[in-house]
């Protein structure tokens, strides 16, 4: 009886396999370890990073008061105000004036936003944030006369 053609063909060795087997498993491994790696050490700058929103002097050109209490230095990207209504929009104050606006630890900046004036008893929405995409929202009310 004559064997067929694919019957005389050979497999690779069983050692072979293995190795083969071993190496696809440890690249995965490494490849898996430092994605991981590059998640965690993304979240824990942006986990630092805290701001908070102290207060708003109501004047002609208001003036909000930003403190960064988080553990590093936060870079300010921009100051976003609504009215507290529902579907109102985001109105974003971030001009030259927001451009790499550095705010040490534990520091807090002045910043003015220009045309951010509303009738007495209103409320507003600011919302501050940071480079790291953190952010930190607060609702203020114009104080009464």
């Amino acid at each position: 009886m004559q064997l067929l053609k694919f019957e005389k063909r050979k497999g690779i060795s069983p050692l072979i396999a293995t190795l083969l087997l071993i190496a696809i498993a440890v690249a995965a491994s490494v490849l898996t370890y430092s994605w991981v790696m590059s998640m965690i050490g993304s979240q824990s700058a942006q986990a630092q990073t805290q701001l908070r929103i102290d207060g708003v002097n109501w004047a002609a050109d208001s003036v909000v008061k930003i403190r960064n209490t988080g553990s590093v230095d936060a870079v300010l990207e921009s100051v976003m105000v609504r009215e507290n209504k529902a579907g109102s929009p985001w109105t974003t104050y971030d001009g030259a004036k927001l451009t790499s606006v550095s705010l040490p630890t534990g520091m807090m900046k002045d910043i003015t936003v220009t045309g951010l004036t509303g009738a007495a008893g209103e409320s507003y929405v600011i919302r501050a944030t940071a480079a790291t995409g953190f952010y930190y929202e607060a609702v203020f009310t114009v104080p009464l006369p």
